[in-house]
């Protein structure tokens, strides 16, 4: 009677132990995400990151990670350089505040990482979006930041490639959020300005 419960669970069994690693195999090019991005930013990624695997044999992943210390770059980078001798990581952080991105010496010619990481937010697509002045809402900040990371990396590789991306989010939608984010920073730094001149002013009477 024994055996014949175990045969009959068997199959159950096994369902059980496999349903997270399909799940987990789902997402090809995002290694981790400890629920910093939702689904609709997971499935462009995704859908991004496979159209230039397929068209240049470059994968670039993401680790959107809660813990530094729990999931760190380099154990990622060693499974990575296992099977892809070339390839990018753009790596998030939240605890400690980190971002970075790591790539093979044949990939980092494709990108300027400089540009990408600059904190200036007419020139940084990630950096910037991070600042407190950008928004009070964290996930917001982390979201945003995120993707526009991650296409511009894939869209600067398509560009050093020579190929089309359909997926792509596109050079105007970017502009046009560069755009925005360069006047609220205008605003932003104006309104300060006028604050420490009222200050002095205050002193001196």
């Amino acid at each position: 009677m024994m055996d014949f419960f175990k045969r009959a669970l068997r199959p159950f069994a096994l369902l059980v132990i496999s349903t997270p690693l399909l799940l987990f195999a789902q997402n090809r090019f995002i290694l981790v995400n400890d629920g910093i991005m939702p689904s609709k930013e997971v499935k462009k990624i995704e859908q991004m990151g496979q159209e230039l695997y397929e068209k240049t044999k470059i994968p670039v992943f993401v680790a959107a990670v809660a813990d530094l210390n729990k999931t760190r770059p380099v154990d990622l980078l060693e499974n990575i350089k296992k099977d892809y001798p070339t390839y990018i990581l753009l790596y998030f952080s939240t605890k400690p505040m980190a971002v970075n991105i790591f790539a093979s010496d044949d990939a980092r010619k494709l990108i300027d990482i400089d540009q990408i990481l600059s904190p200036l937010p007419w020139r940084g697509t990630i950096r910037p979006v991070m600042s407190p002045a950008f928004s009070k809402n964290e996930n917001v900040k982390y979201e945003v930041a995120l993707f526009n990371g991650y296409a511009d990396i894939v869209d600067q590789i398509a560009k050093s490639m020579g190929v089309e991306l359909e997926s792509s989010v596109g050079s105007k939608s970017r502009t046009t959020f560069q755009i925005v984010r360069a006047i609220f920073y205008t605003i932003f730094a104006f309104v300060l300005l006028q604050f420490i001149i009222k200050r002095k002013k205050r002193a001196k009477e």
